[in-house]
């Protein structure tokens, strides 16, 4: 569980809080340039020093180690590469938690595992500081525009507290929880999604380009589906699991899926996807779900069935 916040931890000031910057890469640094322009105190590291020199010819305060950078801040931020990197800066020698006051919180924006994101909260409840998972999702451009999207889990009083400094590099915030896990695993569905539609929209790119298919054409019918309407009823009909209201069959969905199939191999070109989707769909026949509606192969996946 993570600690309740007391009244003397939660330092309310009109003193604008003291931060502290880790991690300076292209994300970082457009991160800390906003929190600095918003006005807080800025204090800040990076393995690389000159990384920070801009932020320095404009005030900021650059610190030898973590532990150094984080002494006397009341808000701690860090954008770091991996697991291990957080591991090291967080709990390694000169680390964020040997250097972090009673009652300071730490927002971390890394993307990392929903397990070490629990570890994390933990130490810093045992050593008497706060942690807030909040792992961002854009670009650099949405970066250095203060446009980031994050999602913050953990106390909801420590999170309000942090608020401030969050939304100096984050115009959007979603609550993901009262969990630290809870808020990096939203962070990588958000990844899944985003990776699995890059490799979608390349098989599709290929299978057309490669069939004749006029390119504006395909650009059309991307923009069509990935903004349609439609789209947007499937997303409710899967979490629903509203699969006899039938618009469209499991058989009739696995015959086309073939003929996908049959269409790429006609130029060369295997459709992974397609491949995975013939498995569900065979699946869905053999337990009896052939006139559902063809969205029910989703719930191969969600009933941990084999397909």
């Amino acid at each position: 569980m993570y600690p309740a916040p007391g009244a003397g931890d939660l330092r309310m000031s009109t003193a604008l809080p003291k931060v502290a910057f880790l991690g300076l890469g292209k994300m970082g640094v457009a991160m800390a340039a906003n929190i600095q322009r918003a006005g807080f105190p800025l204090t800040v590291w990076n393995r690389t020093a000159d990384k920070a020199a801009a932020l320095v010819a404009r005030g900021a305060r650059c610190a030898p180690t973590p532990e150094a950078a984080v002494h006397q801040a009341d808000i701690v931020i860090s954008s770091l590469a991996d697991d291990a990197v957080v591991n090291a800066v967080v709990s390694g020698p000169s680390g964020i938690l040997a250097g972090l006051s009673k009652g300071a919180i730490h927002v971390g924006t890394s993307t990392i595992s929903p397990g070490l994101a629990d570890r994390l909260a933990q130490d810093h409840e045992a050593q008497g500081s706060f942690y807030v998972a909040g792992p961002v999702v854009g670009r650099t451009n949405a970066a250095e525009a203060a446009q980031l999207t994050t999602i913050l889990a953990g106390d909801a009083r420590v999170i309000e507290r942090a608020r401030p400094v969050v939304a100096a590099y984050a115009s959007g915030i979603l609550p993901g929880g009262a969990f630290a896990r809870q808020a990096n695993a939203a962070k990588l569905i958000a990844n899944f999604l985003g990776a699995s539609g890059l490799d979608l929209i390349g098989q599709t790119l290929a299978l057309g380009e490669r069939s004749g298919v006029a390119p504006e054409l395909l650009r059309m019918m991307l923009f069509g589906f990935f903004g349609h309407e439609a789209t947007r009823e499937y997303i409710d009909k899967i979490t629903a699991r509203d699969f006899d209201d039938v618009g469209f069959t499991v058989t009739g969905g696995l015959k086309d899926v073939e003929l996908m199939i049959a269409a790429g191999r006609d130029v060369d070109l295997e459709l992974s996807t397609a491949r995975a989707l013939q498995a569900k769909l065979a699946g869905a026949v053999k337990r009896g779900w052939d006139g559902k509606d063809w969205s029910c192969l989703t719930d191969i996946d969600r009933l941990h069935q084999e397909a």
